[in-house]
């Protein structure tokens, strides 16, 4: 499906911003899953 299309100019804006989004998501759940053994850790210790 193409989002290059006269009759609907916001399908361009809308692709871009769903790519926005699934990068962000992937960068929300990598930092999640870093961050949560770091923080048991520091649980644990202290």
């Amino acid at each position: 499906m193409s989002a290059h299309n006269r009759k609907f100019p916001i399908g361009e804006f809308a692709q871009s911003m769903h790519d926005v989004l699934l990068v962000s998501s992937f960068a929300i759940w990598a930092m999640l899953l870093g961050f949560a053994p770091v923080m048991t850790y520091r649980l644990l210790v202290n």
